[in-house]
């Protein structure tokens, strides 16, 4: 909201849309295209074809179905042998102490987050500037309703899938040499 009340704030003496031109909303059109990916899949969240938009949300559901069977191997239920938990606790029969086998470090967890930093900010990052985008008044609200909603679910999609590398690294991560990227 901050952000469309500061637009509309910083454009008050420009003419209305429809007396703008037309090359300002073309060179964002261009901008939201090189933003979410020339030849992606996201690229349709722009456009108005329902076959376009059919296809980039099923692509968006098999993402995250995909991602949720490592949600699922991630949760902790020891009485479920299909988790993929790794117990790291050895215990002694004949005594009462028990010890953590695991030898992770601070230094596999920096690698995962600059790994994951590495892969992901940039569609973070860019779903973000999309919902900027979708704050200029100089859109239509059907285009600005674009611009929102294609930014959001990159946003959302990518900030899951760094939600589910990290819980799912977390359960199954027990050396340092085993910690998954």
């Amino acid at each position: 909201m901050a952000v469309y009340a500061y637009d509309k704030y910083k454009n008050r003496e420009l003419p209305r849309s429809s007396a703008r031109r037309p090359s300002v909303r073309n060179r964002d059109k261009k901008y939201a295209l090189s933003t979410l990916g020339d030849g992606s899949v996201y690229q349709f969240f722009l456009g108005t074809s329902i076959a376009g938009w059919i296809i980039v949300l099923l692509t968006l559901a098999t993402q995250v179905g995909m991602l949720f069977v490592f949600v699922e191997g991630a949760e902790i239920d020891l009485s479920d042998d299909n988790v993929d938990l790794i117990y790291s606790w050895k215990c002694s029969r004949d005594q009462d102490d028990c010890r953590d086998t695991s030898d992770l470090n601070g230094r596999g967890w920096t690698v995962f987050g600059v790994l994951m930093a590495t892969h992901l900010l940039k569609d973070l990052i860019n779903g973000i500037k999309m919902i900027v985008l979708s704050a200029k008044e100089r859109h239509t609200k059907n285009t600005r309703a674009r611009y929102f909603v294609g930014g959001t679910l990159m946003a959302t999609v990518t900030s899951f899938t760094l939600y589910v590398s990290t819980i799912y690294n977390a359960a199954i991560a027990t050396s340092k040499y085993h910690e998954l990227p």
